[in-house]
């Protein structure tokens, strides 16, 4: 042992993560994998070798400094449901999601329970299996440049499934902490779930409250985003822990309710993303610091059975999912494949079972020790089967602007219907408001420029289909939203009824590239395949597969790179 003395939080956290990063460094020359160096580095510095740090617990030092690293993931996690974003596919990702974890869980749980792992243990297992590698798998789509509806049903899925982990690991976690406490054993199993469903009530209050003050202090007090949304985190935490409620859980949904409060909102819940490759380090390096190589030989073991009983969990949960949902082969068959690699989440929540003085110290041993190396392999194979998937499903190589890129999925309406033109036009503006977050302003200036657009002249071009179109006087692109009509609006009297509605937005200085999106439309139309398509569309997949297929090419032809700015700032 080099340091002794008075336990020093501060001191064990840089040691980590100048250790960490070395390690990184180094791993990275060789051309390996990060999370290798962390891991090798923890290992140098624990009890496995130069045991810097004596009998000192790392994990129980750093404790506070590790939930609030997981709280901060945590709120990244949560940002990533938007529902603006994801309305129109709920129903899809929802089903692969729930399949795939459920089967991951159950198949995990019951294969620990096979080779001798008790139940409490086995179900802390299941959860964990449930994490995705958002980094591996967001790193590897720009790589490729890969874009379309596999691609978003893909990063959808994986957001979710961290969310998934975090609520079933606060279930197990204190199920486990129970049954280790002797609590278990005077309440019973029954109680023990209701007190840990109870958490997740009093965590989504606690959740919606911080996320409501987050917003009132950063538009109404102009308060710095970075600094206000850290400081509320640390809260968080710090009150989830004087309740008595999982500060995981009060963090996610902080993350939930500031994405969907507001457009601004996604911004402030992402405000902490340049935090995430740090605390990735920390986590990594502590639980090779935490490492004890006698558990090694039986963490072998329950390592094997993990990785296959999670890859066949993944696989075959998402193939079920996605027949339920049905969705199309190219997509059904690959996405459990790209669901393979792993996240560093994982090995924080170890890091915090670690702290955790009622579970015994050879139990944490073995998990740790299992998971840094079930990780490490999926780090290594995972991404060889999401980059497989992502090929075969057709969308790499597609991450280039088109200039009908504005209509994507969660900008179409099928099945929609109106009774007369006006209805039609006013509920394409609400329907552009919800997916572009219009104050009620902006909304109503909108309506009243389309309306006024179309008593001008009748933006019906034929075959069915009308391009009514507005201003606003913010924004920095076209955008706008499309419907399909399965019985048809009457546009003109004694006309034919319009089918297909798109309505554009356009923003000042932008009369060029109007007339642009005007033209495809125009060729887009006269395309009897693609005008059949639209026009049999059942769903808001359909039209968009339409949009992004082979046939699209003719009219939805590439632009010129150039800066991706949101349509609005």
């Amino acid at each position: 042992m080099i340091f002794d003395g008075e336990q020093n939080a501060l001191f064990f956290l840089s040691a980590v993560l100048i250790a960490g990063m070395l390690g990184g460094w180094l791993a990275r020359l060789a051309r390996l994998p990060q999370e290798l160096g962390y891991t090798a580095a923890g290992l140098l510095i624990g009890p496995a070798a130069l045991n810097l740090f004596g009998e000192v617990n790392i994990a129980a030092s750093l404790k506070p400094v590790t939930e609030v690293a997981l709280g901060v993931l945590a709120v990244s996690a949560g940002s990533h449901l938007c529902y603006r974003r994801l309305h129109n596919a709920l129903g899809r990702v929802g089903a692969v999601a729930l399949g795939e974890s459920a089967a991951s869980m159950a198949l995990v749980t019951l294969a620990a329970r096979w080779v001798g792992v008790d139940w409490p243990t086995a179900l802390v297992l299941g959860a964990i299996s449930v994490a995705t590698s958002p980094a591996t798998t967001i790193t590897l789509v720009r790589e490729m440049r890969a874009k379309g509806l596999f691609v978003k049903t893909l990063l959808s899925v994986v957001a979710v499934d961290i969310l998934l982990c975090m609520l079933v690991f606060a279930l197990a976690y204190r199920i486990m902490d129970y049954a280790y406490s002797g609590e278990g054993q005077r309440l019973g199993p029954l109680w023990i779930v209701l007190r840990a469903g109870s958490q997740v009530l009093l965590s989504l209050a606690l959740g919606l409250v911080m996320g409501r003050a987050t917003g009132y202090l950063i538009h109404r007090a102009r308060f710095h985003r970075f600094s206000l949304v850290l400081v509320m985190v640390l809260f968080t935490v710090g009150i989830s822990d004087f309740l008595g409620v999982n500060f995981l859980l009060s963090c996610m949904f902080y993350g939930v309710f500031l994405t969907n409060a507001s457009e601004s909102g996604t911004r402030h819940a992402e405000a902490l993303e340049p935090l995430e490759p740090l605390l990735y380090v920390g986590f990594f390096t502590a639980a090779g610091a935490s490492l004890h190589l006698d558990a090694v030989a039986e963490a072998g073991i329950l390592c094997a059975v993990f990785l296959v009983a999670r890859f066949a969990g993944k696989y075959l949960g998402a193939l079920a999912g996605g027949w339920v949902a049905r969705m199309p082969a190219r997509m059904n068959h690959h996405v459990g494949l790209a669901l393979a690699p792993q996240t560093g989440i994982a090995i924080g929540l170890v890091v915090l079972l670690e702290a955790n003085p009622n579970i015994p110290e050879h139990t944490i041993s073995v998990i740790g020790t299992m998971l840094l190396g079930a990780i490490t392999v999926n780090e290594i194979l995972g991404p060889l089967f999401t980059w497989h998937a992502l090929r075969r499903s057709g969308e790499a190589g597609r991450d280039r602007r088109r200039i009908m890129d504005f209509l994507q999925e969660e900008h179409i309406a099928v099945p929609f219907e109106a009774e007369t033109r006006d209805e039609a036009l006013r509920n394409l503006v609400e329907r552009y408001a919800f997916t572009h977050h219009l104050s009620g302003a902006d909304r109503a200036a909108l309506e009243e420029s389309v309306l006024r657009r179309e008593a001008e002249s009748s933006t019906n071009i034929g075959r069915g289909v009308a391009v009514p179109h507005g201003t606003l006087k913010r924004g920095r692109r076209i955008s706008g939203v499309l419907a399909v009509s399965r019985n048809g609006v009457p546009f003109d009297d004694g006309g034919e009824p319009v089918r297909v509605l798109v309505l554009l937005v356009t923003p000042p200085g932008m009369a060029n590239r109007h007339l642009e999106v005007m033209s495809s439309l125009a060729r887009m139309v006269s395309d009897n395949t693609m005008h059949d398509r639209l026009l049999s569309a059942l769903s808001p997949y359909d039209v968009a597969e339409a949009l992004q297929s082979q046939e699209a090419r003719p009219y939805n032809y590439f632009l010129d790179d150039r800066d991706e700015e949101p349509a609005f700032p």
